[in-house]
């Protein structure tokens, strides 16, 4: 509903173009922001859904991430593969979630650390970046603008995480 939402602009979640949260459907990838100015990517992910997904280390810091593929040929081009290829570029966050008991549990902030013939891997970042109005590699991106907020947090990003415990012990 709140991807539904984010594009409808007499929606209470409409933070306007810029804001609109694109995705897949049924592939789990979601980016919110227009090419080449992504403001941040969420994935939502099955354990199974592809023979190349999953944990790769036992502290859950490293994560393999399949490409969109249709009929098993993988389109780069793809804007879903797209938004993950340029993430080492423009820098932003990806927001991964993992179904758990059929609810998605917030896993962390991570980035991209290589890029695989059919996959990505990515690495948990340390600390869930600042938030500010850049993607550039030497500044931080922003999940927020400032009406609409909730704790200098946007509502959509509010949203997704405010009964999640994780997300908050992250971010303490």
């Amino acid at each position: 509903q709140l991807i539904q939402k984010s594009k409808k602009d007499d929606s209470e979640n409409w933070e306007g173009k810029d804001w609109i949260i694109k995705n897949t459907p049924q592939q789990g990838i979601n980016w919110i922001g227009e090419h080449p100015n992504i403001k941040a990517v969420i994935i939502k992910t099955k354990d199974g859904s592809y023979a190349d997904d999953g944990w790769k280390n036992n502290e859950k810091t490293i994560y393999s991430y399949s490409f969109k593929a249709a009929k098993g040929i993988i389109n780069f081009n793809d804007s879903a593969n797209r938004v993950l290829i340029n993430q080492p570029i423009s820098n932003y966050p990806i927001l991964l979630f993992t179904d758990s008991s059929n609810k998605w549990e917030f896993q962390g902030c991570f980035k991209i650390i290589d890029i695989l013939e059919k996959a990505v891997i990515l690495e948990k970042m340390i600390s869930f970046p600042s938030l500010n109005d850049k993607n550039s590699d030497n500044d931080d991106v922003i999940l927020y603008k400032n009406e609409h907020t909730e704790g200098k947090i946007k509502y959509i990003t509010h949203m997704l995480s405010e009964r999640n415990r994780k997300i908050i012990d992250e971010i303490k």
